[in-house]
């Protein structure tokens, strides 16, 4: 299997001369969690899934203690990690605050050895970037309501299915009607799912 693109339109010039040009874009094939890639590199080596589970977990603990001690930290042949901060804008040394400076984010920046065994072939798409299916909204909240009429509650997944909305957009919207008294919240987690008010 070959990893695909896309392409997609980018406007470039000044906004007198605006020109879309295409440029190509990964299209995902998906994301591979934990699990299935620990099974992978214990099936193609002497490592139990307890030895590589318990490496990562200490992988992981050192280096977030790096991380928080202010230092970049190399990883193999993966690449490098470093903290990132923020804090308000001050135009004097003496405004700012140490408490008011946190810790933002992690980044990364991949290993040339890594970057260039990453050299294969791509295949164009046939299929492109996966986009929300063009149902309207009234539709969606028709089919909605159809549903719950015979279910006691919907899962973000069920209504992605029912609507052809992805993953980000259908939780927006169901959380939307959460807020605009159609529905409730019950659960959390891998668990949310959202049941019809009652008192309507």
């Amino acid at each position: 299997m070959s990893a695909q693109y896309d392409l997609v339109k980018v406007p470039t010039g000044s906004n007198e001369e605006k020109e879309e040009l295409l440029y190509p874009r990964i299209v995902s094939s998906g994301t591979i969690d934990t699990e299935t890639l620990i099974e992978r590199i214990s099936q193609s080596s002497t490592f139990t899934p307890g030895d590589l589970k318990g490496a990562l977990q200490e992988f992981t603990h050192s280096l977030t203690e790096y991380l928080k001690d202010g230092y970049t930290v190399e990883l193999g042949e993966i690449g490098y990690f470093s903290p990132s901060i923020k804090g308000r804008g001050v135009k004097n040394k003496k405004d700012i605050r140490s408490t008011s400076i946190t810790f933002k984010s992690v980044n990364f920046r991949a290993n040339k050895k890594l970057r260039r065994n990453l050299r294969g072939d791509l295949q164009r798409s046939t299929n492109g970037f996966r986009q929300s299916a063009q149902v309207g909204e009234e539709e969606r909240l028709r089919r909605l309501l159809h549903y719950l009429e015979a279910n006691f509650f919907i899962t973000r997944v069920q209504y992605t299915h029912l609507t052809g909305l992805l993953k980000n957009r259908a939780l927006a919207e169901l959380r939307k009607f959460v807020t605009d008294g159609l529905l409730e919240i019950k659960g959390s987690g891998n668990r949310l799912v959202f049941i019809r008010k009652t008192s309507l």
